[in-house]
């Protein structure tokens, strides 16, 4: 079993009846996110929440924390990565304070120690957004003296959530599985074009991931770009010599011990005659369904299939 992570969400404030970042953290408590359990706080709109995490893990080791928020005008859920060293609160907070632009430390912003570019954010839950301003207010304050007591690489941001929501529950474990998980490890896949059609290859028997079916390539080398490390694993895989052109697009596939960037750029052969090395079979196909695919290969077939001029694809 792993650590706990730390999932906190506030009471409600201002006008507001109830408070949606209080419900979820009370809702998702107890959950098994990656081998580790979530741990949630309510806290109070006040001096005393915005410092509780932050005396907080002056003992203890989290794996992983999300503040939660309510952000009552906005209509999409907001990934916050800065923390502004100010306050300047509209309203009063809950013990009746109300701060007119003053600085928090004096030390400038801080900034998030997630990762959001590993995160496929355009594929998550009710299509959150980033943002690099969590307000002046209490939200913002807690945020900032939270990652002022982090000293280590653990995960933290804070997560506004709109007043309504189709699964702001979803998108909280979410948000935490994506913490959680290992590091994306950037690869490049070739999409070698050849007469209106695109190579697909078979990993052979005693590769990893035997049978299935994927584009030709690897692991980004040191100091390699994708166009570099495409000519070099094409070069090694099929004794084959490619131009690199287009970027098709950038998939992130979580495999679970690890994840993976595919960096798809279109390729084409300019010299040499196949030879196979880690794969049995290769075949030239005019779409995406011929094959069975490993991973977000399927997908990346129907992109490629939709670009060919002679045989077009449209899902």
């Amino acid at each position: 079993m792993g650590a706990s992570v730390l999932v906190t969400g506030f009471e409600a404030f201002g006008k507001h009846e109830t408070n949606i970042s209080g419900i979820v953290a009370s809702e998702i408590s107890g959950k098994n996110v990656r081998g580790n359990v979530i741990e949630t706080l309510v806290l109070p709109v006040n001096n005393d929440g915005a410092t509780t995490v932050s005396k907080l893990i002056t003992e203890r080791k989290f794996a992983a924390i999300i503040h939660l928020g309510l952000a009552e005008n906005s209509t999409s859920p907001r990934i916050e990565i800065r923390a502004r060293d100010i306050l300047d609160f509209r309203i009063p907070d809950n013990s009746g304070r109300k701060i007119i632009n003053k600085t928090i430390s004096g030390n400038g912003d801080l900034f998030s120690t997630i990762k959001p570019e590993d995160w496929d954010i355009e594929r998550m839950v009710d299509s959150p957004i980033i943002s690099n301003d969590a307000g002046e207010f209490v939200c913002n304050e807690t945020l900032y003296h939270t990652l002022s007591r982090i000293k280590d690489n653990t995960p933290c941001f804070f997560l506004h959530l709109p007043p309504k929501q189709s699964d702001a529950k979803g998108l909280v474990l979410q948000c935490l599985d994506r913490m959680l998980r290992p590091p994306c490890i950037d690869v490049g896949a070739g999409a070698i074009i050849h007469n209106g059609k695109f190579l697909a290859a078979r990993r052979a028997p005693n590769e990893k991931h035997a049978g299935w079916w994927e584009f030709p390539g690897g692991k980004f080398e040191p100091g390699e770009d994708a166009a570099a490390c495409l000519v070099r694993e094409i070069k090694e895989e099929l004794e084959l010599e490619v131009t690199t052109g287009e970027l098709i697009g950038t998939w992130i596939f979580d495999h679970d011990d690890v994840v993976v960037r595919l960096h798809v750029l279109e390729c084409h052969i300019v010299d040499g005659e196949m030879k196979l090395h880690v794969h049995d079979k290769t075949q030239w196909c005019d779409g995406p369904n011929e094959v069975s695919w490993l991973g977000p290969d399927q997908e990346i077939a129907e992109a490629i299939s939709a670009r060919l001029p002679l045989h077009p694809y449209h899902p």
